[in-house]
């Protein structure tokens, strides 16, 4: 060609300026037809090689050449080992190899890559001439799974280079993933949510929870918790005699450190009653009635749900009649008691109140103790006396009577006789019946006088006390 002269047969020699960077490069001293070697880049820039070629023609004179140079640019080629990686579920990864440690990455390099399929993960996908390899891989199941992909590296605008497939092989660990639960407990009593791995839920064995309580004022029991527990449990305590709710914001995390999106927990505490012990007093034969009413304040003092209901045992006393146990649910606590002696009794119920509709909540058990006082109860009695004597009566207690110490009496004249003279009514009550009488006739004559007795603020029924008085 223009300004090259090649006699056939010509062949050549050369000797090579080394470069460090750059393999496979020699000088050949034996002939050859033409100028070729094999160079291996070993950076990720680009490098050079300098031949110095001495022609030489062929068998026609075998005349020796000027020599010339022959420069080589060995653009470099991606060379990166394979990668392993590990990342948590639904969490976006980036791998950007970078040049050195045997890797060779020339600037700009892209990548694009195919991946073998596994079923259990989703998000994966191909990608062509990327700039780096990036995901964001979903794992379906409860333990590890693997995706392996080949990856192609290709140099930037020097050379475009094409270098050998690597593989990048990821392990995705599982992370919760946790629908939101509701739970609905009594006051005074705990919840447990230990949540299940299927129906929509992933829950890997050793996942552990930390939360934090959306506070109520009304409820007791609550608090944040910043050490992993294996389940989301508390004590609550409604303060109120209604319903309340409790909401948690729950944190689900594995020992991998893979941290699931925060679910919530909504706890509905429904009303426990919460009845102090209370007293009663009454007189023998009444009824009593306790209604206990809602009297909390701040927490504290009486908490009555609404249709709240009472059973109730009681200790028996043998000088009671009418206590007895009630296990149907009652509006109340009543009962009609008789105090069969002439002293103060007490009766000592223990109750368990039981909230209505909202829950169904048994409360702690309380005493009601009540105090039945004796009533006067004396048969009608016939006494003789002599006219113009005084008459003291007084009733004895024993047999029929019942007759507490301290009974006073009042009275009024049921059946008059006007032979007799002296007889008065009393409507203050007295110790005892006095009356001084005279018979004005000479023979027995009766009056009949109906005698109220009490003991304090208990009225006994009316009794007769028919009086004979004889002549004097």
């Amino acid at each position: 060609g223009v300004g090259v002269i090649v006699p056939t047969g010509t062949t050549y020699t050369w000797t090579v300026a080394p470069n460090n960077n750059v393999t496979g490069e020699s000088s050949v001293s034996v002939a050859q037809n033409s100028i070729s070697q094999q160079l291996t880049n070993t950076t990720n820039t680009v490098q050079t090689v300098i031949y110095t070629v001495t022609p030489r023609s062929g068998v026609t004179g075998n005349c020796i050449g000027q020599s010339f140079q022959v420069s080589v640019q060995v653009n470099p080629k991606p060379f990166v080992q394979p990668i392993n990686e590990t990342v948590c579920s639904a969490s976006a990864f980036t791998i950007s190899p970078a040049n050195g440690n045997g890797n060779i990455v020339p600037a700009n390099t892209t990548y694009s890559w195919t991946f073998a399929d596994n079923p259990s993960v989703t998000g994966e996908a191909i990608g062509t001439n990327q700039t780096n390899f990036t995901q964001t891989l979903t794992n379906t199941t409860t333990t590890p799974q693997v995706v392996t992909y080949t990856v192609t590296p290709t140099s930037g605008d020097t050379g475009n280079c094409v270098g050998s497939p690597f593989t990048v092989t990821i392990t995705v660990n599982p992370t919760p993933v946790i629908a939101d639960i509701t739970d609905t407990i009594c006051s005074n009593t705990s919840f447990t949510v230990t949540p299940q791995n299927g129906s929509g839920n992933i829950v890997p064995t050793g996942t552990t929870y930390t939360w934090t309580v959306t506070a109520n004022a009304n409820v007791e029991g609550e608090s944040n918790q910043t050490t992993a527990q294996n389940s989301i449990s508390q004590t609550l305590r409604n303060a109120t005699n209604t319903v309340q709710i409790v909401e948690y914001l729950v944190t689900p995390r594995l020992a991998t450190s893979c941290t699931g999106t925060p679910f919530r927990v909504t706890v509905t505490v429904n009303p426990t009653p919460e009845i102090e012990n209370t007293t009663a007093i009454i007189c023998s034969g009444d009824p009593f009635t306790i209604s206990p009413t809602n009297t909390v304040v701040n927490g504290i003092g009486n908490i009555v749900p609404t249709g709240t209901t009472y059973t109730w045992t009681v200790a028996p006393n043998s000088n009671i009649n009418g206590e007895t146990n009630q296990a149907s649910p009652q509006a109340n606590i009543s009962q009609t008691l008789t105090n069969t002696s002439n002293t103060v009794q007490t009766v000592t119920y223990t109750v368990t109140p039981t909230s209505g509709a909202a829950g169904n909540c048994v409360g702690q058990t309380f005493q009601v103790v009540v105090t039945v006082n004796p009533r006067p109860a004396i048969q009608a009695e016939t006494i003789t006396a002599c006219s113009n004597a005084p008459i003291t009566y007084t009733a004895t207690n024993g047999g029929s009577n019942i007759v507490p110490t301290g009974t006073r009496y009042t009275w009024t004249i049921k059946n008059d006789n006007a032979n007799i003279t002296g007889k008065s009514a009393q409507s203050t009550a007295q110790a005892n019946f006095t009356q001084t009488l005279r018979n004005t006739t000479n023979t027995q004559q009766t009056i009949v006088y109906e005698l109220t007795p009490s003991s304090g603020t208990c009225i006994g029924s009316p009794f007769d006390l028919t009086v004979r008085v004889n002549p004097t």
